[in-house]
This record gives structure tokens, sequence and C-alpha cells, in this order.
């Protein structure tokens, strides 16, 4: 089975619609925001009332015929922001949902870039800082693809461009998503 994993999920949509278009992935969404993932939380818990997701009653089961859809309400950068502090057991659960993945996603349109060099001419885009970049290379798997919005991942930590992607966004008159892969 697929694992994919929504990094800033917010109130879930992604998840929600990976989980009812690809039935052969597991689904987890991770939202630094406690209202956001209440939101997330409460879509799943109706849709699960309207027979169009099933609840996951054992972890470590799961169906072949149905994706599984999970959200957790943590920061995928242990110890790194002081509004919102993990505890070890977070910062396992967020490594341990990272580690598995096999295709990320991270609408990292507002995420900082990085400092030393924020357009990398080489790759034609904004680059993602390396708390961001570092962190992800750390804790994803070796081959994990990630989809990012508007700034792509450093390569200096192992990601390697695959492809750019322009499409609509009108909230911000458009955007990029880049497609990279992990090569540790």
């Amino acid at each position: 089975r697929k694992k994919m994993v929504d990094v800033g999920s917010g109130c879930g949509r992604l998840a929600l619609y990976a989980g009812l278009t690809r039935s052969d992935w597991d689904v987890t969404g991770i939202e630094i925001g406690h209202q956001l993932h209440s939101l997330a939380v409460g879509s799943l818990q109706r849709g699960i009332n309207e027979d169009l997701f099933r609840p996951i009653i054992d972890d470590t089961a799961s169906a072949d015929d149905e994706a599984q859809i999970s959200f957790y309400n943590g920061n995928v950068l242990p110890g790194i922001d002081p509004y919102f502090q993990n505890t070890q057991a977070d910062n396992d659960t967020v490594q341990s949902i990272l580690s598995q993945a096999n295709l990320l996603f991270a609408y990292s349109t507002v995420w900082e870039t990085d400092s030393a060099q924020s357009f990398n001419p080489e790759l034609g885009a904004m680059v993602l800082s390396s708390k961001w970049s570092q962190t992800l290379a750390s804790t994803c798997q070796n081959g994990v693809v990630a989809v990012t919005t508007d700034r792509v991942l450093n390569p200096d930590h192992g990601w390697k461009l695959l492809d750019r992607m322009d499409v609509d966004n009108p909230s911000i008159w458009g955007s990029v998503g880049y497609i990279s892969i992990l090569e540790k």
C-alpha cells in the first residue's frame, strides 16, 4: 500500500479527496493548527457517518480495498517553533508518519526560503529553507516523492527536482508545483 502524507493539511481537503479517489493509499494529514485539525477530524467523522469512509479500528491493520485516512495535530519541525512545543511522544509520532511516506505533499507557498540562496537560477525556483528541506530529508525514506508549491526542496539535502508544473491558483495569481525525489 502507498502512504501519502499531507504536511500542513489544514481542514483536510486534500487528504479526504485522496482517500476518496485512491483506495490503495493510506493518507495522513499533519496540521499544526488546532482549529484546522479539528475541522479535518470533523469532516472525516461526517464522511464515516455517511459511509464514505470506514473508521480505523486498529492502527496496525489496513484493509486492502479501501483507503485509511487519519489526521494528526502536530509540528513537523520538532523543537523549532516557540508557539507549538512537541513532546517527545509527538516528535516520535510525526517522525514515524513521515518515515513511512511514499508521497509527501506540502502547500509550501508561504514557507520561508533559504537565507543563503532564496532563488536558485539553475533550478529556476525559490528554495525552501534548510529547516524544511533538511528536516524532511532526514526523516523521510529514500525514494519518497515530494510535491511542494512555489518553493523547491533544497538539493543540498538530497532532493532532486524531477519536474515542475504551472497550475492555476486564483488566490495568488498562479502557482508552480515542484516534484522532487529524495536520493540519500
